[in-house]
């Protein structure tokens, strides 16, 4: 006998029979008519191949089977009624685990975000896992996920913690000076150039210009799955990277990078928090994604700057 084909409701009103000692007892509290809770009873005996109850009109007695099924039965009704506590519980004050997801590039702005929550909830711990690998959020459990590409899902809430910006071309004097400035986007290929974002070593950027889009293969020079970084390698004159405008227009500014192939920009990309479409979400990840809400916009790695000289022309 599978117990997954058995009605637990039917088990329930067994325990429930058999604690009153009466089936009119159990049928009030249910607020159904005995003949119901007989039908119940019945239903249950034949899913199981058994009697377990005898019934006079004195008394209720356990048959020998009976006897052991209730046993565990009891038993399984209780340990269900205190997991449904516990979760009532979890959705009224914080407690638990939270498991979020976020890019290496965002990670000390979202630890930053976490520290106060932590504070502020004893109850509740955080598992936070920094890294570049496309996940599953549902099959592998995140409650949520920070992203920097909006997910269109009907199994997750996108809201943007951080606006989009776009991305250009720069690249240092000093790179320049060697190895010259490409002047269309094949010349790319035949550059070092600088990914945050690379597959089996290669990488694909996505330009656009008068609403013409272009994709470019490349394989990096260098690869690093961090802004800053490839920023500073920028900077040494490593090469040329693909980076958020906010992120290099003082450099600009002070003539410390170079704009290259005016004209053509990346994709802009926002940051994205995403948390499970379901009204029962537990107290601790409700205000944890409050909490990241408010305070994450604060703490962007990437802050929102006037763009001068970011549009200087090359020389």
């Amino acid at each position: 006998m599978n117990a997954l084909n058995l009605d637990l409701n039917d088990v329930a009103l067994l325990v429930r029979v058999v604690q009153l000692q009466s089936f009119s007892a159990a049928a009030r509290e249910r607020g159904v008519p005995v003949s119901t809770v007989s039908r119940r009873i019945a239903r249950l005996e034949s899913a199981l191949g058994n009697r377990l109850l005898e019934r006079t009109t004195r008394r209720l007695r356990l048959t020998d089977a009976g006897r052991t099924y209730f046993e565990h039965a009891e038993r399984a009704v209780e340990d269900l009624a205190q997991g449904s506590d516990r979760v009532h519980e979890l959705q009224k004050a914080p407690r638990g685990r939270v498991r979020v997801l976020a890019p290496i590039v965002l990670g000390a702005a979202v630890a930053n975000g976490i520290y106060g929550y932590l504070a502020k909830y004893p109850d509740v711990s955080i598992h936070l896992e920094l890294g570049e690998r496309h996940v599953d959020l549902l099959a592998e459990g995140y409650d949520i996920a920070i992203v920097t590409t909006r997910v269109d899902s009907t199994d997750f809430v996108a809201r943007e913690l951080w606006s989009a910006t776009r991305k250009l071309l720069f690249a240092s004097p000093r790179y320049i000076a060697a190895r010259g400035l490409p002047r269309t986007l094949d010349e790319l290929a035949r550059h070092d150039c600088i990914a945050t974002h690379a597959t089996d070593g290669v990488a694909t950027w996505t330009f656009v210009r008068g609403g013409k889009k272009r994709n470019v293969m490349l394989a990096p020079r260098f690869y690093v799955n961090e802004f800053s970084a490839a920023h500073r390698a920028v900077l040494a004159g490593v090469g040329i990277a693909r980076l958020p405008e906010v992120l290099c227009a003082e450099d600009v500014a002070k003539r410390r990078l170079v704009r290259v192939l005016d004209g053509w920009e990346g994709d802009p990309g926002g940051v994205y928090l995403l948390y499970r479409n379901h009204r029962a979400l537990t107290a601790a990840v409700r205000t944890c994604v409050e909490h990241f809400l408010a305070e994450l916009p604060s703490k962007a790695p990437i802050r929102t700057a006037q763009p001068s000289g970011s549009g200087r022309k090359q020389r």
